[in-house]
């Protein structure tokens, strides 16, 4: 499963399953998000009417993304495969079959100044 979200001007795209975070440019934030819902001929053309008109976007350069963007979905750092999905009906029989998925710990977000 992917999230795509934009912050102070970066496009971000996490494939919450394997860890991965992937920075991008809005052609391939596009690209991207359309990759499982059409098909190879319908991205490209669809990159093409969106982002034709910039002078680095060409066909080429559209269809070069396209194997990078399968590179990494083969690495298994884009669109991975859920390894927790089986869990989910585990987690909700109840508190002595819970598991933990993920953990961050924040030791501290800023001094305190109490150092001796």
């Amino acid at each position: 499963m992917i999230h795509q979200y934009q912050l102070n001007g970066y496009n971000i795209v996490l494939d919450s399953c394997s860890g991965s975070i992937h920075v991008v440019d809005e052609v391939a934030y596009a690209m991207i998000a359309g990759y499982k819902k059409m098909s190879e001929q319908e991205l490209v053309a669809q990159t093409l009417r969106d982002f034709g008109h910039l002078p680095d976007v060409n066909e080429a350069e559209i269809r070069g993304c396209l194997e990078d963007i399968r590179a990494l979905e083969a690495a298994g750092k884009l669109y991975s495969e859920d390894r927790f999905a089986d869990l989910a009906e585990t987690v909700k029989q109840g508190p002595q079959h819970q598991v933990i998925k993920a953990m961050c710990l924040h030791v501290a977000h800023t001094c305190n100044l109490n150092c001796s």
